[in-house]
């Protein structure tokens, strides 16, 4: 059950109550309250890490000893591979629009875009590893978390960690404070003690240390940053303070439950026994169905190979005794020089590891065996039925339905999805679309008719000339009033505030190490500052607001979305925003086309002109400065959305070649959303004077009271109203 788990939270807008995930890890380790705060757990876990590695260092020893060093790596590559695959992904939820400005949020950010690799695609830690297999020759683990999670051969008990890991970070909203606490544990892990071992295998292991960041950290260690983000959690009371004690507390203990599955998994690969039952039984099906008139010991073989599904020991037993086998010595063993020769009976059955094992089993017999050890069965856990339960759950009625755009976009300043709030979601975008697919009919800025490559980068550029050009032949005299230039600004403020709000669906962890995703994670990165508040776009943003006079309160508070001075219209696109960038799955080709809308729409002309204007009356330019820079359309984000999209268009050539066309129309809609032109009723309507802000909702239709906000309680709360931070 818990594959079918970690495949459902593998899921960037899966949903979990989160009554559920504390039922879930709380039978699958109980934390222990830990005397000495993180400080002592942290000197807990270091000596565990090491007591632990000498063990696996130890195990290595007896695997060299015995022949089996191959077997041994192999083993502990492949059943460490499911949590290898979350690694970083317990931070992916956590940055939300309503805690964009942030400063710890910002650094749990700058942890995470280490643990992705920002930049470069591919480049995770989780990637790393699977490039480790790849190296081993275990080719077949390294694959999709969905496929990993099919592979018949890994225990099912190792899928459980890194579910839960992924389902918390689903809910980031209800576990911050405890996620902060699970960041810290791991980062006082550093290089777990099972992958340490490894570097005897020649392979680098340094990417898998969570405490060790790329060059361009500068000096502090991630666990350093880990710290300070929970000192400023632990200084929120004494409520949060436990909460982030017991993520870290619970992590230990889970991780102490998993290392002692992989040892026992280790241990087995290292034994020729427990490596001969194994074989045995995963032979042993397809074997009952042959050899009805071989008997040994008064008793067909298809009898014992039948019973041996269950228990392979008592045919290990029988084999031992059997003139198929020498004790000591394969080489003279009917088994290995006879039967599997080219011209035995049993040619081909096995393959070459097959056979290695074979050998050494019987090389390690001293002479018929009376019992043979065999592998452990899994202990039965509690868990597999309240995962049952917890799959089979109706939450279709959790969530909100806002009511209002005012209500939609503080509803929306959280990251979690309840299933009716996602209904809504879905809806206003769709309907967003549908009025865009309208426009795209008579738009004059419009993408390309047709994709093909090199073609959208051509056209990236004469856009570019054709903005300069106007910027160029704009009157430089022609100037908005004072007044206008501040109303603009602030009307603006709502979805300013959230700048890359759309994009923040890319931060979960696959898809933001992916070809098409990792430059919309670092585009992401950039808009929130990388790492630094000084740089964060919001806040320079809402010091341009302060210098014109303006104070809001923070974006998700309540009372943002009812200041009287922020127009209803004002909320549509962003609202559109966030309900888009919680849906990187669903609506993928129109995210790229929004993006690239985005990031081109201002540079070399009207980012130029705003200079302009704000010149004029002796306001700041910094916001439109650092976007006419980083948006530009060689090395910025509007080369990289260019990147994402061919990217994107390249994947569907090679995979669905069919609907290629159908994919392009898609991105090239997403581009037309992000100012489609009012159709005729709001037309009408604007003659008139009559607001059709409203009139872009979609309605429920079903009826539903949960009124609970999935929001993230802030860890640096910002300044109160007229206090500059």
């Amino acid at each position: 059950m818990w594959r079918q788990f970690y495949r459902s939270v593998s899921n960037p807008e899966s949903f979990l109550g989160d009554v559920s995930i504390r039922r879930l890890m709380g039978l699958a380790a109980p934390g222990e309250a830990g005397a000495g705060g993180l400080a002592g757990l942290r000197v807990q876990i270091e000596h565990w890490r090491d007591e632990q590695a000498r063990a696996y260092r130890e195990l290595a020893s007896q695997a060299a000893e015995l022949g089996n060093q191959r077997e041994f790596a192999e083993a502990l590559l492949a059943h460490s591979a499911p949590l290898a695959s979350v690694l970083g992904c317990w931070l992916q939820g956590m940055s939300a629009p309503g805690v964009f400005e942030d400063s710890a949020q910002l650094k749990l950010m700058e942890l995470l875009a280490h643990d992705v690799g920002v930049g470069r695609p591919l480049a995770s830690r989780a990637d790393h590893f699977k490039s480790l297999l790849v190296q081993s020759g275990l080719t077949a683990y390294a694959v999709s978390p969905f496929e990993l999670s099919t592979l018949p051969d890994l225990p099912d008990e190792l899928f459980e960690l890194p579910a839960l890991l992924q389902a918390v970070s689903r809910r980031s909203d209800a576990f911050g404070d405890t996620l902060c606490g699970i960041d810290y544990a791991w980062r006082a892990l550093g290089l777990s003690p099972w992958w340490s071992v490894l570097d005897a295998q020649q392979l680098d292991v340094r990417r898998l240390d969570l405490n060790q960041l790329d060059e361009t950290a500068g000096d502090s260690s991630a666990l350093e940053i880990s710290q300070w983000v929970c000192e400023q959690v632990a200084s929120q009371g004494s409520l949060r303070r436990l909460q982030l004690e017991a993520g870290a507390q619970w992590l230990f203990a889970a991780l102490k439950t998993f290392n002692e599955r992989l040892l026992a998994h280790c241990r087995a690969a290292v034994s020729p026994e427990r490596l001969m039952g194994k074989m045995i039984q995963r032979m042993a099906r397809a074997g009952a169905v042959y050899h009805q008139d071989y008997k040994m010991e008064g008793r067909s073989l298809a009898q014992w190979l039948r019973e041996a599904q269950v228990d392979p020991v008592p045919l290990l037993e029988m084999l031992s005794r059997s003139r198929l086998i020498v004790p000591g010595n394969a080489e003279k063993s009917l088994l290995v020089n006879t039967l599997v020769a080219p011209n035995g009976r049993m040619f081909r059955i096995f393959s070459e590891a097959d056979l290695s094992v074979i050998r050494k089993w019987i090389d390690g017999l001293s002479g018929p065996i009376q019992r043979a050890e065999a592998a452990e069965a899994p202990a039965p856990t509690p868990c597999n039925a309240v995962v049952r339960q917890v799959l089979g759950e109706s939450i279709a009625e959790q969530g909100q339905w806002p009511k209002s755009l005012r209500e939609a976009y503080f509803v929306l300043q959280g990251r979690a999805l309840a299933p009716r709030t996602q209904a809504f979601a879905q809806a206003y975008v769709t309907r967003w679309l549908e009025q865009s697919r309208r426009s795209l009919q008579s738009s004059e800025r419009t993408l390309p008719e047709a994709w093909n490559v090199g073609v959208l980068r051509e056209w990236l550029l004469d856009k570019h000339d054709r903005h300069g050009q106007e910027f160029e032949e704009s009157d430089p005299a022609a100037m908005p009033l004072r007044e206008e230039i501040v109303d603009s600004t602030l009307q603006l403020a709502p979805l300013t505030l959230i700048d890359g709000a759309w994009l923040q669906g890319f931060t979960d962890l696959t898809l933001a190490s992916s070809h098409v995703g990792y430059a919309l994670f670092q585009t992401y990165w950039d808009e929130l500052g990388n790492g630094s508040y000084a740089l964060n776009h919001p806040k320079i943003y809402r010091d341009g607001l302060r210098q014109m006079g303006l104070e809001l309160a923070p974006t998700g508070a309540r009372e943002f979305a009812e200041d009287e001075r922020l127009r209803e219209a004002s909320f549509r696109l962003p609202v559109y925003w966030l309900c888009l960038g919680k849906l990187p799955v669903t609506f993928m080709p129109e995210i790229l086309g929004m993006n690239l809308a985005m990031e081109l729409s201002g540079v070399g002309g009207s980012y130029r002109s705003a200079r302009r204007f704000l010149r004029h009356y002796g306001f700041s330019t910094a916001f439109v400065d650092l976007h006419n820079t980083i948006d530009n359309v060689s090395t910025g984000h509007s080369a990289w959305a260019v990147d994402a999209i061919d990217a994107y268009m390249r994947q569907v050539a090679a995979s669905k070649p069919a609907e290629l066309a159908e994919h392009w129309q898609r991105v090239r809609v997403g581009y037309e959303s992000l100012a489609p032109q009012p159709d005729r009723l709001t037309s009408w309507l604007q003659r008139l004077g009559i607001g059709s802000a409203g009139a872009v909702l979609p309605r429920s239709k079903t009826r539903g009271e949960d009124q609970a906000l999935l929001h993230h309680e802030p860890i640096v709360p910002a300044a109160p109203l007229g206090v500059t931070a």
